[in-house]
């Protein structure tokens, strides 16, 4: 049964605001200040709130007349708008978490603090945003509550930080049919910024054809892209969107005997061991191919580690005795 290198190819291609998540300083700065430890405490409150989607709860952190400036121009005065604009936010984006890196907290007065740092908000669907945030907090009868936060937009984001999205793809899968085999293995590349994925595919028992892809992150496109490459001389790429569980790959290619093919494939991540493809609108050379192909990957277990076994302690060389 001869394996079409492309056709397997393509076959398995397989509002923002907030102040949140401090993250540690390295351990050769100085410690933080009792009151700057109340400040990322202020920090952290805000961020479980946040990700718990409650906009009156984090309309309470703010001031009265406190105002709220976004990357976009967008300027709004007062709690009950900002609370209002946070609903919004999470009724549009339900699930959206925010996380902050701060770079510096700097104490204007004993009760009024301006800190600087880096927003990461988190779409359950689609990619991470970055934004550059200045925040004034004020202490008012012993709590710390925001008086501005004034955004702008943070031009990189590190390819690593957008791949995170699609990590689950992360170890060992296989698919079994009555004629062929699939394994597939996913790991990170050695610089952080690329998902490699390999393919071995059996036929009859059969090692039949090998494939390895490259996913990343396109700044241009904005969205993510695959390269493929086959053992017999085909190759591809792919541009995916969508987000989450679900996914649709473009993908084009060209076979070793010089005929391009295309199709588009559609993802849907079932259970965190279970995924499904299919695909359709299948195109190779100038002919349409009618029959849709789906697979079920299953995720492999990690291999159990089997503790070195007990070696037996030797016995005691007897003693030589002599005659007396």
């Amino acid at each position: 049964m001869k394996t079409h290198p492309i056709y397997v190819c393509l076959a398995l291609g397989g509002v923002s605001l907030g102040i949140a998540q401090q993250l540690a300083r390295a351990g050769d700065e100085a410690p933080a200040s009792q009151e700057e430890n109340a400040i990322r405490a202020a920090d952290l409150a805000f961020m479980q709130d946040y990700n718990k989607g409650d906009a009156k709860v984090l309309a309470a952190r703010f001031t009265e007349d406190a105002e709220v400036i976004q990357s976009n121009g967008a300027r709004f005065q007062g709690r009950a708008l900002i609370e209002q604009r946070l609903a919004e936010t999470f009724a549009a984006c339900p699930g959206v978490t925010i996380e902050i890196t701060p770079e510096s907290i700097r104490f204007i007065s004993p009760d009024v603090v301006k800190e600087e740092g880096r927003t990461m908000l988190k779409p359950t669907h689609g990619a991470p945003e970055a934004r550059q945030h200045t925040a004034l907090m004020v202490r008012k009868n012993g709590q710390w509550l925001i008086s501005s936060i004034r955004e702008e937009t943070e031009t990189l984001i590190p390819p690593h930080e957008r791949l995170k999205e699609l990590d689950w793809m992360i170890g060992e899968w296989v698919d079994e049919g009555p004629d062929a085999h699939i394994h597939v293995s996913c790991h990170w590349s050695k610089d952080g910024n690329f998902l490699i994925r390999t393919f071995a595919v059996k036929v009859q028992g059969k090692p039949a054809l090998s494939i390895h892809q490259r996913v990343g992150w396109d700044p241009l496109a904005k969205q993510f892209r695959s390269w493929e490459f086959d053992s017999e001389g085909g190759f591809g790429e792919g541009k995916w969107s969508g987000g989450g569980d679900r996914w649709v790959i473009k993908h084009t290619g060209v076979r070793p005997e010089g005929i391009t093919a295309s199709a588009t494939h559609n993802i849907f991540r079932e259970r965190p061991d279970l995924v499904r493809w299919s695909s359709v609108d299948r195109v190779v050379g100038d002919e349409t191919v009618a029959s849709q192909e789906s697979y079920a990957m299953v995720r492999v277990p990690p291999t159990p580690k089997i503790p070195a076994a007990v070696q037996p302690v030797p016995s005691p060389t007897p003693r030589e005795t002599r005659t007396p």
